[in-house]
């Protein structure tokens, strides 16, 4: 459970897999009895839940598009109102499919405004000063089209929904950018394209349109079996654009300083190839009584080369070591913000490229936090070489 503070509000976590159910439905509504009996120990509601991401296994296309009809139907009979769904083509550690729910403790219903146009729907909290833009799912929405069709189709959905809300690319906090087979290549005239370059160079192209004076969003970019391509935001108004602040890795370059040496060709745009990918490795949120950090997908990485031939439970180690020494009580007081203690990492999800590794990948996980929640899926990393990715949320009071 993490908890993102705005003022008096906390945004937490729960995450459930179905203990009955056979079809993805009757598994949903299961996690959704789950939750239900959660809500007598927390200050929540239904309206409370902000997002939801549905993790759901599939061996095709037809299965994962029927699943998602089928699941965004479940959902609209148990909310009132259906709140940002993403719905993701990632196994699951058990099982076929597991749900994480985001909600604010203490939201009032009259603070919420659930908008939607002809493509996507959207929600916005108004709380005191602050303005919360939430979207999940943008750019799923079609069984056609390549990467680079799918990609500006969901970048454009994003753009227009900030437009609306009087909002830029660069109050995005937080990016979830799921990519189908992210290491896969489109063959245009004979002419290899990376999926993963061809939406860094989409995403380029968008984010040019912002002055990303707070440092670009902590990101994830992922891989899904299928889905074309899937973003999610949060996103935000502060009063004071302090409140933002970019965290460098004592470790890694940061992403958008690679050299052409670590990129992938793309071939399929003729006007804006080969640029590096846009997002920071945290991004630190400072209220009155809290510091929120946003940690981005990372991966053993160090530079900007990759850790090769290492076993999964060396990259693991050195993924989890990457993130202690990014949120360490040295390199946070290095961007002139003044904390005592190392921070408390509260939640992680865990990528891993074969499921089979999970129990491993576990093992060294528990070793590191015995008691942080952590959600395990299986999905490709950005780089063949990689075999496990890690996000996450923590505190630093």
């Amino acid at each position: 459970m993490d908890n993102f503070v705005v003022s008096d509000l906390v945004l937490d976590k729960l995450c459930f897999s179905p203990v009955s159910g056979t079809t993805f439905c009757e598994k949903l509504s299961d996690c959704y009895r789950q939750l239900t009996e959660s809500f007598r120990n927390k200050a929540i509601t239904r309206p409370s839940i902000i997002k939801q991401t549905i993790f759901i296994a599939t061996s095709s296309d037809s299965e994962y598009f029927q699943g998602r009809q089928e699941l965004i139907s479940c959902g609209k009979k148990f909310f009132t109102e259906l709140p940002p769904t993403t719905i993701l083509p990632q196994t699951p550690e058990i099982g076929s499919l597991a749900v994480e729910f985001s909600f604010f403790e203490g939201l009032q219903p009259d603070e919420i405004i659930y908008k939607q146009n002809s493509e996507a729907s959207w929600l916005i909290i108004l709380h005191g000063t602050v303005k919360v833009l939430v979207a999940a799912g943008l750019g799923g929405t079609s069984e056609s089209g390549n990467i680079l069709m799918q990609s500006n189709n969901a970048f454009e959905q994003l753009k227009q929904i900030l437009a609306e809300e009087k909002m830029e690319f660069s109050d995005i906090l937080r990016q979830w950018n799921y990519i189908e087979q992210i290491t896969g290549f489109d063959n245009a005239s004979n002419s290899p394209s990376q999926h993963y370059q061809i939406f860094n160079d989409v995403r380029s192209k968008y984010y040019q349109e912002s002055q990303f004076e707070n440092g670009y969003p902590a990101a994830t970019g992922i891989g899904m079996d299928r889905g074309g391509i899937m973003i999610d935001v949060v996103a935000a108004s502060f009063a004071d654009q302090k409140s933002v602040i970019a965290i460098k890795s004592p470790v890694q370059l940061d992403a958008y300083t690679y050299s052409e040496q670590v990129l992938a060709e793309n071939h399929a745009m003729c006007d804006f190839c080969r640029t590096t990918p846009k997002f920071e490795r945290a991004k630190i949120i400072v209220t009155t009584d809290k510091k929120w950090i946003f940690i981005s997908g990372t991966a053993a990485i160090s530079g900007q080369e990759s850790a090769r031939q290492h076993t999964i439970e060396d990259q693991t180690k050195m993924t989890i070591q990457n993130i202690l020494r990014l949120i360490s009580v040295e390199n946070i007081n290095k961007h002139g913000i003044q904390a005592s203690e190392n921070a408390s990492i509260i939640s992680l999800r865990v990528y891993v490229k074969f499921k089979n590794d999970i129990p491993k990948v576990k093992e060294v996980c528990l070793q590191f936090f015995p008691e942080v929640p952590i959600v395990y899926v299986v999905a490709d990393i950005c780089r063949p070489e990689l075999l496990v990715e890690i996000e996450g949320q923590a505190l630093l009071n």
